[in-house]
């Protein structure tokens, strides 16, 4: 999830650049479909689409695409477990066809709208054509479509899964969900491995905490934002949305109660509570704990110390985040012809 935000960050920037896309994979590969990498003109790259397998021969398909401004596809065959094929001995049993295009002013333009609305909590789903090289088009909930697109537009279903379309014309689909946020309650010193490991992740992360000598950007330097007061106020500075991942540990009883109390019914995620889950039983006044509530928190690896229960809960929160999105939100729709 990590590399498409960090391309989005970027994409603005004057030097000429080409985008690099995964649109299908047969067999195995290291990442699948939707995955992308950033080329620009001066060598640098963002994100990557194999172990090292392919980059080095897409590096020279890229500059085909600078020279001559239009897009291209080629396929890497992955099957060879010698050093003759493009796996380059990786043995990885699969083939992958990746879509090679040009950064243009519009494409730019576009992608702009697109982190607009992934702010918003908005899924965005991209259609590119694969028969009619260029043509795109980005199609959200409640907006008009946006994009490079010719004829009718498919008629498609929200899917968390990225692929190639059936029928013809062979259309790649690609659905993009708005980046997973964690919300850690308590800024201690166990909070700090949490916070770190979650932003390398690709989560943006916020840290809330009534103790200033704990909630200090040197404490949380990739955090997103740091928010400062006790419970009552700290929730009215939130809003919640289904993309947000809700972690309490403070350690202290009866803050962790009102939070908990407070976040109960918001439309999130994820909820976990740090300690032993009888303490959230009287955090909830309750013997019976709602089976979405994570308690105790973490996968269960016996993990010890703040890194390895920090280890532990990003684990859980991963599984949790890539189970499809219509097991936990109501957003599917469809777009007629």
């Amino acid at each position: 999830m990590e590399d498409f935000y960090q391309i989005l960050d970027v994409l603005d920037q004057p030097e000429e650049k080409v985008l690099a896309t995964i649109v299908r994979v047969k067999g195995s590969a290291y990442k699948k479909e939707g995955s992308s990498m950033l080329f620009f003109a001066d060598g640098r790259q963002i994100g990557m689409l194999t172990a090292g397998c392919l980059e080095t021969d897409l590096a020279i398909q890229v500059k085909e695409v600078f020279a001559k401004q239009e897009a291209m596809l080629v396929q890497y065959d992955l099957f060879d477990e010698d050093d003759l094929g493009w796996g380059q001995g990786a043995g990885c049993n699969g083939t992958i066809d990746i879509l090679i295009e040009p950064v243009t002013e519009k494409v730019k333009e576009d992608f702009k709208l697109v982190k607009t609305l992934l702010s918003q909590h908005k899924p965005v789903i991209g259609l590119k054509k694969l028969d009619d090289l260029g043509e795109y088009i980005f199609i959200e909930e409640e907006g008009e479509p946006f994009g490079n697109w010719s004829g009718r537009i498919p008629v498609i279903e929200f899917t968390s899964k990225s692929g190639v379309m059936s029928g013809a014309p062979t259309v790649f689909q690609q659905t993009v969900q708005p980046k997973p946020r964690l919300i850690v309650f308590g800024a201690g010193p166990d909070a700090i491995p949490l916070a770190s490991l979650a932003a390398e992740t690709g989560f943006s992360v916020v840290v809330c905490d009534w103790r200033e000598t704990y909630c200090q950007k040197k404490y949380f330097p990739r955090a997103k934002e740091l928010i400062l007061g006790f419970p009552p106020k700290l929730l009215k500075q939130i809003s919640f949305s289904p993309y947000d991942f809700v972690v309490v540990m403070t350690h202290h009883f009866q803050r962790d109660q009102e939070i908990v109390k407070m976040v109960l019914n918001k439309n999130i995620r994820y909820l976990g509570v740090l300690g032993p889950r009888e303490r959230t039983k009287r955090l909830l006044k309750s013997e019976d704990i709602p089976n979405w509530i994570h308690s105790p928190i973490g996968a269960a690896i016996g993990a010890k110390g703040p890194v390895e229960i920090a280890v532990s809960v990003m684990a859980e929160m991963i599984e949790v985040w890539r189970k499809p999105m219509h097991e936990k939100v109501e957003l599917l729709w469809t777009i007629p012809d």
